[in-house]
């Protein structure tokens, strides 16, 4: 099988290879990978922006998805044929990781998904939903679960709350989707006219280009009323000022992001004054993965995939990734 690997930091260093195809033992399940996804995560760690500790040679990117070939004795939780994609955390099933849950993720600590075939553990896996490509799965794992877990899981988004959302990159169009589908009123922001325009397409309530607006906070709480109920909070220590501006009394911030500043420097004063409800968001578990595929099925949804790349042209992705200037999701379509 064709795989890419990483024997070294740095996107030159990332070389085609042709390596044996794994065979699934007991438990385990063997996946031709059609789709992948690229995430900012995917692109630091090939740079050792993320962290120094790699085992190489690694095979990068947590997201993807594919059929199932073939299974090893006693799995039950899938079948040959099956639409699949492997959990970011493969071992953190549900509840709160209290141990050694999120201690392996893919792309990292355990081989990507930028090969042909991999073999996983049948709890590591979960189904797609009618009506979804291995490209639109692939989308879900860690951008889609993270839009998921944040306006969900910890801030119980719903019919009639406001919602604000920082940018419109592949996490940010997620909960645009999702909060739109849920009911709920939703404000985008971004510095480009163009992107806002488009947010409004899918469905977004209200827009603010934040560089006409720089106290886009103030201005976010007025158009609420009240205060949003939440923020999907990309930019970080340098937009969270802005982001408690914006929350309503009790309101709930999803720090998700770092773009505009990782070191945080901040009186307590407006923690106080909002009663607000900080979250760090890192992505979630496999239970609230398929309610979120669920969902999806359900509501009839699609991600908004911006580009697609052939297999092998995937180092294109990661490119475009730090480039920016896109929105919603970089895919690379194994059969592109």
């Amino acid at each position: 099988m064709r795989a890419w690997q990483l024997p070294a930091f740095g996107l030159d260093k990332l070389t085609l290879h042709d390596l044996p195809e794994p065979v699934p033992g007991p438990g385990e399940v063997l996946v031709r990978i059609e789709a992948a996804s690229v995430n900012p995560r995917d692109s630091q760690i090939i740079a050792g922006h993320f962290t120094p500790h790699v085992d190489f040679p690694l095979v990068p990117l947590s997201d993807g998805a594919g059929t199932v070939t073939a299974v090893g004795a006693g799995v039950t939780r899938v079948a040959v044929g099956d639409l699949v994609a492997p959990g970011f955390f493969p071992h953190w099933l549900e509840g709160e990781a209290l141990g050694d849950e999120r201690k392996v993720s893919g792309g990292l600590e355990t081989a990507g998904v930028l090969r042909e075939y991999g073999v996983y553990a049948e709890h590591a896996l979960v189904k797609a939903p009618a009506g979804l490509t291995a490209a639109e799965l692939a989308c879900f794992p860690c951008a889609g679960l993270t839009a998921w877990t944040a306006l969900v899981e910890k801030s119980a988004i719903g019919a009639g709350n406001w919602v604000l959302i920082q940018g419109t990159g592949g996490v940010a169009t997620a909960a645009l989707q999702l909060a739109h589908a849920l009911g709920a009123n939703s404000i985008v922001l971004s510095s480009s006219n163009e992107r806002l325009a488009r947010a409004r397409d899918l469905g977004a309530t209200e827009t603010i280009n934040y560089r006409e607006t720089p106290d886009w906070g103030e201005r976010a709480y007025g158009i609420a009323g009240h205060g949003v109920d939440a923020v999907v909070e990309i930019g970080g220590a340098g937009t969270l000022p802005q982001s408690l501006a914006a929350i309503r009394h009790g309101g709930h911030v999803n720090v998700i992001g770092y773009v505009a500043g990782a070191a945080l420097d901040l009186t307590v004063f407006p923690l106080i004054i909002r009663n607000a409800n900080i979250h760090g968001i890192g992505t979630g578990h496999r239970a609230n993965l398929e309610a979120l595929l669920a969902f999806v099925g359900e509501k009839g949804l699609h991600p908004v995939i911006a580009r697609r790349y052939p297999f092998h042209d995937a180092p294109a992705a990661l490119r475009d990734l730090d480039a920016g200037g896109f929105q919603g999701k970089l895919v690379i379509d194994f059969a592109t």
